[in-house]
């Protein structure tokens, strides 16, 4: 495998952690997740679902209106996700309490990157790789020959 597809295999199965927006509205083409307030959730329950208080997706737009969001995912207040496939849908800014922007975090990815070489080179030494186990020489004595 060339070292290309490995570094984005790496980057894509990467971990991935959610961070204060650095802006006061999010910006089209981010992930997002946005935390409902009370209201906001009662107000969002038609189109989200009851007791909502994330919504997590990708911003499509932002205008007078709100947020248009193609939804990812949705979780209760009791800690119930429930994924979704794109749905479009508008969030008030009125209805938000706050929002989080989804980011590669390097220290999670470099270090599941470090667990997962180490090991592949542990599983070639340890099974095909020169150097772990010495005297291979296929006979039965102590040092390759036979007795």
């Amino acid at each position: 495998m060339r070292p290309q597809t490995t570094l984005w295999m790496l980057l894509l199965a990467g971990c991935y952690t959610y961070r204060p927006l650095a802006t006061p509205a999010p910006q089209p083409g981010t992930r997002v997740s946005a935390e409902l307030t009370g209201d906001g959730a009662r107000g969002l329950s038609g189109q989200v679902g009851p007791e909502i208080e994330h919504v997590e997706g990708d911003v499509l737009a932002v205008d007078s209106n709100g947020v248009h969001l193609a939804v990812r995912q949705v979780e209760t207040t009791r800690g119930i996700q429930s994924d979704w496939k794109g749905e479009q849908v508008t969030i008030p800014t009125s209805a938000v309490s706050g929002w989080q922007q989804r980011r590669l975090s390097v220290g999670g990815t470099s270090f599941l990157g470090g667990l997962v070489a180490g090991g592949l080179y542990a599983m070639y030494r340890l099974f095909g790789g020169p150097g772990l186990i010495s005297g291979r020489g296929g006979g039965t004595g102590p040092t390759g020959g036979a007795h």
